[in-house]
């Protein structure tokens, strides 16, 4: 069922809008955001940006301060590239991973471009608890074997299209020395069996301490 109250929606459209041209600006990439926004009553979900571009959003969320994190998360799943059903659903973590580390990257930035003040507590306690820390972890640890940059290792992943991901991170390995190229290959297997929903590893080896489309 949908609670598509014309004046919310209006608001959230354009609160989309607006955190789109800051994502925009900061990462360089266009959107593809359809530019329809449904309020969702008993969602299920926080957020969806189903395959048609729309952006769905739970209702109870609409005039919650949180609500700032989900579109955050959507808004950046319309600026990724490549974004068709069969990719999504063969590579989910290559792209549900680089999302939800941007939103945490860039939204005390957007927020204060936007002059939004919210208590980062707010959105820590969901931070903590989200399904794909699972794959934040793992990506956190191909980054470090990089070497890249934290916020440039992300942006350069949701640029390229979801299917070339991972051997676009393989392809580093070319680049580097015979011993160097061995450790990072063993990470990679890893890490590239995570986001691809391999159950044969778990995060543990990685690091001790440590038509829906997409769902925030």
């Amino acid at each position: 069922m949908q609670a598509d109250d014309p004046t919310t929606v209006e608001r959230i459209r354009q609160e989309l809008r607006d955190v789109l041209q800051v994502l925009s600006e900061i990462t360089g990439l266009p959107s593809n955001w359809s530019g329809t926004v449904h309020l969702v009553t008993d969602a299920g979900f926080k957020g969806q940006k189903p395959f048609s571009c729309d952006i769905l959003l739970d209702a109870a969320l609409a005039s919650e301060e949180i609500r700032w994190r989900t579109l955050l998360h959507e808004a950046l799943h319309a600026l990724s590239r490549g974004y068709v059903r069969e990719d999504f659903e063969s590579f989910r973590g290559w792209e549900e991973g680089p999302v939800e580390k941007l939103q945490r990257l860039l939204r005390p930035v957007v927020l204060m471009r936007l002059g939004i003040a919210v208590d980062e507590s707010i959105f820590r306690a969901a931070d903590e608890r989200h399904l794909y820390n699972r794959y934040l972890t793992a990506l956190e640890e191909m980054q470090q074997a990089t070497g890249i940059p934290e916020r440039q290792f992300y942006v350069d992943l949701l640029a390229a299209p979801i299917k070339d991901r991972a051997m676009a991170i393989y392809a580093l390995s070319s680049r580097m020395p015979r011993e160097q190229r061995q450790a990072f290959l063993q990470v990679f297997s890893k890490v590239n069996s995570v986001l691809k929903g391999d159950i044969r590893w778990s995060l543990q080896p990685i690091r001790s301490n440590g038509e829906n489309g997409s769902s925030a």
